[in-house]
């Protein structure tokens, strides 16, 4: 019955649902600490969004290879994310250990590595665990725990800065409860996942062409829209502090804001794109945040700004789980995270190259003007989606 879930389902989503959790703690360390870092090191805009994009370019590029030889080769997808766990919280302990500019870039680097293991496979893992018709809710819901760490990630970052005076330490605690979901993935869902790469019955492989037919237009406009949510999410700390004034500590929190508003956008978006469709939620996603991306550089500093910030997040996060249940409603099980991995892909260097742009921009003029070019691109490509517009996707893959 759509909407309920077996038990061996009710005790698996948790699972991942704390290891996404855990894994944007070990990784998501950065941008709220960036103010102080940019103190410390003295970093302009430009040496700032390259801090970002070291992380995001490595993240990217890893990810296409690694899933296509887990597709190729039938490896168990679970095993491979609990290594990228351990990794990436070793990766975030030595950032805490770093001592200069250049030691931090070419360790988040690394982090972006091992980092790459998670988000494909686990989206391709579970789309495949669970059955189509509660595919979204499951997905979003997942989400659920990568929002919520964006929420807790600035607090703990900001709280252990306070109390031990170090954004080292920081660091240092934030990759911790990585090796727990590690080890919890080891235990419960890898014997699994060996059991359901078993009795996975011979697809045939979508051609590549058909793939683009199906998703491509759609998806091309969800990876660009990453460039706004990634300038955003990068310089949104900074952008209330220069702008606002607010004290660099307490502006860490807004990224927390954009995320964490995923816990209600993320599983309400996937839940009504079960019932209305993929591609009417992905539209309303990308038509709304433009609008409400301008009115956040319109608005004055107070509870109204704030509240816009948590719209635009909210907007934004139905986009994830709904795009993700597309591309598993058409791509077999067999290819699907190599399909999502190239999808991922394209979201993050298209996000990883144009973050020093737009600090390059900032230091030109300002950031406010920057966040403008934003509202409008996104407005535009509100525009261009509304011109894709469509009913439910057709599904032509299996689990």
């Amino acid at each position: 019955m759509a909407g309920t879930y077996s038990r061996a389902e009710a005790a698996i989503l948790p699972v991942f649902a704390w290891a996404h959790f855990s894994h944007h703690l070990a990784v998501g360390g950065l941008l709220p600490l960036l103010p102080v870092i940019r103190d410390e090191f003295a970093l302009d805009y430009l040496l700032s969004g390259t801090l970002v994009s070291g992380f995001s370019l490595a993240y990217g590029f890893a990810q296409v290879p690694l899933a296509f030889l887990i597709d190729r080769y039938r490896l168990r997808k679970s095993l491979v994310i609990a290594v990228g766990l351990f990794g990436a919280a070793l990766s975030s302990i030595a950032v805490g250990l770093s001592t200069s500019y250049g030691q931090m870039l070419v360790l988040l680097v690394l982090m972006g590595i091992f980092g790459s293991t998670y988000h494909a496979l686990a989206s391709s893992f579970l789309s495949e665990y669970f059955p189509a018709d509660s595919r979204g809710r499951s997905l979003g819901l997942h989400v659920v725990g990568g929002s919520a760490s964006f929420i807790a990630t600035p607090a703990l970052a900001l709280g252990i800065l306070n109390l031990s005076g170090s954004w080292r330490a920081a660091f240092i605690g934030l990759g911790l409860p990585a090796i727990v979901a590690g080890l919890l993935l080891l235990w419960l869902a890898s014997g699994r996942e060996k059991v359901m790469v078993g009795n996975r019955s011979p697809a045939a492989r979508l051609p590549i062409l058909d793939v683009v037919r199906l998703i491509g237009l759609l998806a091309l406009i969800a990876a660009v829209m990453q460039v706004v949510t990634g300038g955003i999410n990068t310089f949104l700390p900074l952008y209330l502090v220069d702008r606002h004034g607010v004290p660099r500590e307490v502006a860490g929190i807004a990224v927390g804001l954009v995320a964490g508003a995923g816990i209600v956008g993320a599983p309400a978006g996937g839940m009504l794109s079960d019932r209305v469709g993929r591609k009417p939620v992905i539209l309303l996603s990308v038509l709304l945040s433009g609008p409400l991306l301008y009115l956040i550089t319109a608005a004055p500093h107070g509870v109204g700004l704030y509240l816009l910030i948590v719209l635009y997040g909210l907007v934004i996060s139905m986009r994830m789980p709904t795009m993700e249940s597309l591309i598993a409603d058409v791509v077999p099980a067999a290819q699907r995270a190599t399909v999502l991995s190239a999808y991922y892909f394209l979201a993050n260097e298209v996000s990883g190259v144009a973050t020093p742009l737009i600090g390059l921009l900032s230091d030109l003029t300002d950031l406010n003007t920057a966040f403008v070019v934003l509202a409008v691109f996104s407005i535009l490509a509100g525009g261009l989606a509304a011109l894709l517009r469509g009913g439910k996707a057709e599904r032509t893959a299996g689990p």
